[in-house]
């Protein structure tokens, strides 16, 4: 496969207060989760974080952030620059919903597309996305810039928008992006919690 996936769990957790990859969902930390539902759609699998050196029963490297900004932006251009692969499927570790369906829905596209991104309703979803190697020397101007939004790098790359596909929501309706901020929202989609 010419495609590796990185999952990004380098966040400052803000409204979450703690960290938030490690945090329980369903009897296991979210990162285990989202790592056990890529495991088997990827040869290659490493955790872009500067803040953990290991995970417990993640069998996955983790790689440092290329610079000390806790950004979505350095995660993807980190992932690309450590992976030996043309292009990488990044995900956040706070997807718990995250889909064989989906993923295939962005990696079996054409080869010289830049990004492969999801969009549902209007909104990009850049953080469960297909990044081509191509998209690094943008990345790493406009991190020179400061300039860390990540819909900054659209206007200078070929993408493929993929629209309201079916495989974007479970059985449960949950749309597979869906990502935990608060522990109000871990509540409401994990109600038997006990801590």
């Amino acid at each position: 496969m010419n495609t590796a996936c990185a999952i990004l769990a380098g966040g400052q957790s803000v409204r979450m207060g703690r960290d938030k990859a490690t945090v329980k969902f369903r009897g296991k930390t979210l990162i285990k989760t989202v790592y056990e539902n890529v495991k088997n759609e990827f040869d290659e699998i490493f955790i872009v974080s500067s803040m953990h050196v290991s995970f417990d029963d993640i069998d996955a490297p983790i790689v440092r952030d290329i610079v000390p900004i806790q950004t979505p932006m350095v995660g993807i251009a980190t992932a690309l620059i450590h992976s030996d692969r043309p292009r990488v499927f990044v995900v956040a570790c706070d997807m718990p919903f995250v889909s064989r369906e989906a993923i295939h829905s962005l990696i079996n596209g054409n080869e010289d597309e830049d990004i492969a991104i999801p969009m549902v309703e209007g909104y990009y979803e850049p953080l469960h996305a297909v990044y081509s190697k191509s998209c690094l020397p943008h990345l790493l101007r406009l991190i020179g810039l400061d300039r860390l939004k990540i819909s900054g790098v659209f206007p200078y790359v070929k993408m493929r928008v993929v629209s309201d596909e079916a495989c974007f929501r479970d059985k449960l309706g949950n749309l597979v992006f869906s990502n935990i901020n608060t522990i109000e929202e871990l509540r409401s989609i994990d109600p038997d919690r006990t801590e």
